[in-house]
């Protein structure tokens, strides 16, 4: 009885498609002789992956034939390959697209039969892929975000169970002035798993007034007689120095920095998701440029993430700042007219961010 998923040798194989892609019957957009050979070959040199086990090479291959011709077992080969990689959730995908298809009567035995062993293949995969529902703790957020390995989770996935691959997940939530420790979960196949994640405040995400220890310029204590030297009046001592203002300076200052850094990232992840679209004229994107694609999607998201992160922070200190710098005036300065009092308004722009405002 032959095994499942035995991987046929080259020579076999070779055969197996080009009779299957010769006597094609399923009705498909017309293919040129030069596309229905390229096919034939590809799928050839993917048969050999997948019996010198280069699943990567394998995946790569037959996603090739399939895109110049359509063959069930090119989508049989690729589910089987998915597996081997440990990427169950694909497997089942692929596994699935073969077995709902409704193959004409007339169809090559080979599109039968690889119809046939997918659907008993994917009956044994299914209890084997993990499931993961990740709960969020916190209340309504503005702005929520999960992300699991460095990719957001679709809004409508979070609080429900979702098939997710064998192995070890990162998974992080963060909201408008909050955030989550990052959880670290590791699936075995089969497992159903829940994650419950706690939302915090995260520092500078919401401007606190500073805790003084000893008299500030707004105290509204009054010192005792005895400590009131011969000849002066009550009120507190002039300073020259004024430690909060200083503190509230370099605060707006730090925020300022966080604001051009993320604007900076910005920029940049709007770069890379130009330069991806540049490889996808019309949507239409090469499977040749799927790792380049691959890696501006990443390199997109890691710049994004690290702007939202400047914008956070950089909006918190400079409203912190703003903060001190008010607590800092009390009864030093003398009242100013309304259209004179000190303001201050971030500002952030596409690659560049700052604070204007009158002292």
């Amino acid at each position: 009885m032959k095994a499942r998923n035995a991987i046929p040798n080259r020579v076999a194989a070779a055969a197996v498609f080009a009779a299957a892609l010769l006597s094609a019957s399923i009705p498909v957009s017309a293919q040129t002789d030069e596309e229905r050979a390229g096919a034939r070959a590809a799928a050839t040199e993917g048969a050999a992956a997948m019996e010198q086990q280069r699943w990567a090479d394998a995946i790569d291959l037959f996603t090739r034939a399939e895109s110049l011709v359509h063959a069930p077992p090119h989508l049989l080969y690729l589910a089987r390959a998915y597996e081997k990689q440990g990427k169950l959730v694909k497997a089942r995908e692929t596994y699935a697209k073969l077995t709902r298809e409704t193959l004409p009567p007339n169809s090559p035995a080979a599109f039968t039969n690889a119809q046939a062993e997918g659907t008993t293949e994917l009956a044994a995969l299914e209890p084997r892929v993990p499931s993961l529902r990740i709960s969020v703790k916190g209340g309504a957020v503005p702005d929520l975000v999960v992300t699991m390995d460095g990719n957001p989770v679709p809004p409508a996935l979070v609080g429900v169970p979702r098939p997710v691959d064998p192995g070890r997940h990162e998974i992080q939530a963060t909201g408008k002035g909050v955030a989550s420790e990052v959880a670290t979960v590791t699936l075995k196949e089969g497992v159903k798993e829940i994650l419950e994640i706690e939302l915090k405040p995260v520092a500078g995400g919401a401007p606190t007034p500073p805790v003084v220890t000893g008299p500030t310029p707004a105290s509204s204590a009054t010192p005792s007689p005895e400590a009131i030297p011969p000849g002066k009046d009550s009120g507190p001592p002039a300073s020259k120095s004024n430690p909060l203002r200083t503190v509230s300076y370099i605060t707006l200052g730090g925020g300022v920095v966080a604001l051009a850094i993320g604007g900076i990232f910005a920029a940049k992840s709007h770069s890379k998701r130009v330069e991806g679209d540049d490889l996808c004229p019309g949507g239409a994107c090469k499977v040749s440029d799927k790792d380049t694609l691959d890696s501006l999607d990443s390199d997109a998201t890691s710049a994004g993430r690290i702007a939202y992160t400047g914008f956070l922070l950089g909006g918190a200190a400079v409203a912190t700042g703003v903060t001190l710098y008010f607590l800092s005036a009390g009864k030093q300065e003398p009242k100013r007219a309304a259209h004179d009092a000190p303001a201050i308004s971030p500002w952030i722009g596409l690659g560049s961010a700052g604070v204007v405002g009158r002292f």
